[in-house]
């Protein structure tokens, strides 16, 4: 499980707001709910600045949030200070997946992030073997990376747009190997972020340029005109996703 690149302020500053305006991670969290009702404990691995992690103690569950990043961990211990939440509710765990040590829990969530030893067969076995009853694995659909409708900017800018490492057919191979109750579902969702004016445009622009890798200004700018909306009372930037929750169902011993 590799560090990876530091998320700037500014990306952690539009995940906080995607989260609190648009479908991410609710949407998710409504599709696992049924099957969790009634557990208490919940680990999230790769928590990064902790949408599930948050969801959860909001929702009572007693949280362990692990991640590799001591930034995004700095960062969701502000975010439960400042959403008044009780700080006996989540542990914030840092190290390598591998290392870390975690107690057993009802349920544990790992949403995007494969990419490191997570995603490896002794990730995922690790990841079974703390689950008590069900595991969720959130993965995207497409290799290709094209955040914020970003298909036929990589081609204007002459970019081939990131991939993934591996992919929901890999997890879904290696889950089955390790676990047979294992079964999936295609979901759709936008992960946008709201702008309070069209004045947040050009530092909006700067934000996509670092976070999608193109370098030219003046083509994500145009990209980000053509691509915002409207949602309630704000200037609305899209983000429509396809991801595959993988569920693991832990027999009874």
């Amino acid at each position: 499980m590799s560090k990876g690149k530091d998320w700037t302020d500014q990306q952690i500053e539009n995940y906080y707001l995607g989260i609190k305006y648009s479908d991410y991670p609710s949407v998710i969290w409504e599709k696992i709910k049924p099957k969790i009702v009634g557990y208490t404990s919940l680990i999230d691995v790769g928590c990064g600045p902790g949408a599930f992690a948050l969801k959860a103690a909001e929702e009572s569950f007693y949280v362990q949030a692990v991640d590799i990043n001591h930034k995004n961990l700095e960062a969701l211990n502000k975010q439960i200070e400042y959403l008044s939440l009780d700080r006996k509710r989540i542990k914030t765990i840092y190290g390598n997946w591998l290392e870390v040590k975690v107690e057993k829990s009802d349920v544990v969530i790992c949403a995007y992030s494969f990419g490191s030893d997570i995603g490896t067969r002794p990730g995922l076995k690790k990841i079974l073997e703390l689950t008590k009853k069900y595991a969720f694995c959130i993965s995207p659909y497409s290799a290709t990376q094209t955040d914020f409708m970003s298909k036929e900017l990589y081609r204007e800018a002459g970019i081939e747009p990131p991939s993934f490492n591996g992919s929901y057919q890999d997890l879904l191979l290696l889950l089955a190997d390790l676990n047979k109750w294992v079964s999936y579902e295609i979901i759709e969702y936008d992960f946008g972020f709201p702008l309070r004016s069209k004045n947040e445009i050009d530092s909006c622009a700067v934000f996509l340029s670092e976070k999608l890798g193109i370098p030219s200004l003046k083509l994500v700018k145009k990209h980000l005109q053509r691509i915002l909306t409207a949602k309630n009372s704000f200037y609305w930037v899209p983000n429509p996703r396809k991801s595959v929750i993988i569920t693991c169902k832990r027999r009874a011993s």
